[in-house]
C-alpha cells in the first residue's frame, strides 16, 4: 500500500508539472509526455492500491 501512495503522489507531481508547462506555453510534446506519465502512475497507483498488488 505504500508503493501504491507513492506512485499516486508521484503522478499528482507529475500532473501539476503538465499544467504548470502548459501555462508557460512550453512545447506540446513535453505537455503531452508530461500528462502521459502521470495518467500512467495514477492509473498504476489506483489498481494497485485497489488489488492490493
Amino acid at each position: 500500500m505504500t508503493a501504491s501512495v507513492l506512485l499516486l503522489v508521484a503522478g499528482a507531481f507529475f500532473v501539476g508539472g503538465a499544467i504548470s508547462f502548459h501555462q508557460q506555453h512550453k512545447p506540446l510534446w513535453s505537455v503531452v509526455l508530461l500528462a502521459f506519465v502521470a495518467l500512467v502512475l495514477i492509473g498504476y497507483g489506483g489498481y494497485s492500491w485497489f488489488t492490493s498488488v
